[in-house]
């Protein structure tokens, strides 16, 4: 009985996943929105041109894959693994000397009111009403406090945690799949492009990953299987619920860490996929309790004042901002936060959001959606371009990074790794076995598609995601005509 509904639910997920998969690279194949998420008409001819690039390397890749898995088991030893981490961080210093900002957006609220915080001042209003980006003050304050509450200070421990998460990543896939697969993930993510360009911004975005990777580096042992006891649910769920306080789309790594918990223990140890959940509420609670006490911030001005979730919902559908950041519903939710209770705002965000849709009519929403999935899944700069566009301390080395013809081979770059990411995705639907890794990683996926279609869609939140993207990719590469594991044991 377990085994049916264990195989029924895998067939469910992976359908799922195999038609958003195809679905994305449909997308990919018809747009790229890189150029244009930093204000730039894409130029003729580059995305034929660049996806003709990404289909060789692909073919070449495939017809030679037992040689490269080969090359790869060759080399796969901590002297290599060693040099590869160094290499990130060159390239991620390299990026801070020569691309650095000027904090600005929410990024220089967060980096001020760390030193806010460090002075023993209470918080700005800004986190009144996104009290959601508190935790990520609070431990840049903390780091502050322990040695300077300077950029410098912050944007290093950036590059740590970019840093530790590739290790991580090596580390989780070389569990699953032997070394020199956790050497090809390795690589990859060492010159995957938001972990290189995204070093100046410290933000939830890279500060997020190791939310999701020490927890599941914890849980995965050597043989590559789930070790779940109760001491390491419990200890995961609080490091996953933790991450859904800095980051709210985190969330989809506790649903689906609870999905695997049922899916895979046996008989009455499936019941602990309440877990994750209770310890999420009860995490949720301290949490609050903490910073209300702590005096950083008044708990009844965020009660009156703090943006309700159906603000990002609302926002969502804004048509011409295809379902990104609209300062106009930002002054519309604060102007009627103003005016009326925040359960009185609901509902009026509930009456517009469906005011949208019903406007939009069944082919309008077909196209909308579309458009905002191909904003979200074809950026292969995932934002981080126009972050460190904005208040470039060197402007002109900017300037120079995305020139026509430097800005069009960086630009291709990206997109032909992007293409290569996503295409390894749908060759991992051919695993044969799908292991405790493989649905996690694509329930994920899932989960982040659905999550931003219905929330307000940007790029760069795929960037909590791709750790797991990288990995499932190169097991796809890896697997992809059901060969049993490399290096390891049926």
């Amino acid at each position: 009985m377990n085994k049916a509904v264990n195989g029924i639910l895998t067939k469910v997920i992976v359908s799922i996943f195999l038609v958003i998969i195809l679905l994305i690279i449909g997308l990919n194949i018809m747009a790229s929105r890189g150029f244009h998420s930093i204000e730039i008409v894409t130029p003729e001819h580059f995305n034929s041109l660049s996806l003709l690039v990404a289909i060789v390397v692909i073919a070449l890749f495939l017809s030679f894959r037992k040689q490269i898995l080969m090359f790869f088991q060759k080399i796969s030893n901590y002297y290599v693994v060693a040099a590869l981490l160094i290499i990130s961080v060159l390239l991620q210093l390299l990026v801070v000397w020569k691309l650095n900002v000027t904090p600005s957006w929410d990024f220089g609220t967060i980096v001020r009111n760390a030193k806010v915080l460090v002075d023993g001042n209470p918080l700005e209003n800004y986190f009144v009403i996104y009290p959601n980006n508190i935790l990520l003050v609070c431990i840049l304050a903390f780091i502050g406090k322990l040695t300077t509450p300077d950029l410098l200070t912050f944007q290093i421990v950036n590059i740590l945690i970019i840093t530790s998460s590739q290790y991580l990543i090596f580390r989780i896939a070389t569990k699953i799949a032997g070394r020199h697969i956790g050497v090809m993930s390795l690589l990859f993510s060492v010159f995957f492009f938001p972990f290189i360009f995204f070093a100046p911004v410290v933000y939830t975005d890279t500060v997020s990953l190791i939310f999701l990777l020490f927890p599941l580096n914890m849980l995965i042992n050597k043989e590559g299987k789930l070790n779940a006891t109760v001491i390491r649910i419990v200890i995961a769920s609080i490091i996953f619920s933790f991450g859904m306080i800095l980051k709210g789309s985190l969330i989809i790594f506790v649903i689906a860490f609870s999905i695997i918990l049922f899916m895979f223990l046996q008989r009455w140890k499936k019941l602990y996929f309440i877990l994750p959940f209770i310890i999420l509420v009860i995490v949720k609670l301290a949490f609050n309790f903490a910073i209300y006490e702590s005096g950083i911030i008044d708990k009844k001005q965020v009660d009156r004042y703090s943006f309700p979730v159906t603000h990002w919902i609302f926002m969502a559908q804004n048509e011409q901002r295809f379902g990104k950041y609209a300062t106009e519903d930002f002054r519309y939710t604060h102007a009627l936060l103003e005016t009326y209770s925040r359960e009185r705002v609901t509902q009026i965000h509930l009456k517009q959001l469906k005011k949208r849709i019903t406007d939009k009519g069944i082919e309008g929403n077909i196209k909308f959606n579309l458009e905002k999935l191909t904003h979200t899944w074809t950026d292969p700069t995932y934002y981080s371009l126009n972050k460190i566009k904005r208040q470039p301390i060197h402007p002109e080395n900017f300037s120079r990074l995305i020139d026509y013809k430097s800005g069009k081979l960086l630009q291709g770059f990206g997109r032909v790794q992007h293409i290569i990411l996503i295409f390894g995705l749908l060759l991992s639907v051919l695993l044969a076995r799908k292991n405790e890794f493989v649905m996690f990683a694509m329930l994920s996926i899932i989960g982040f598609f659905f999550f931003l279609l219905i929330w307000e869609t940007r790029s760069r939140y795929l960037v909590s995601l791709t750790p797991l993207m990288i990995i499932l990719s190169c097991l796809g590469y890896a697997w992809g005509d059901r060969i049993r594991l490399w290096g390891k044991k049926e």
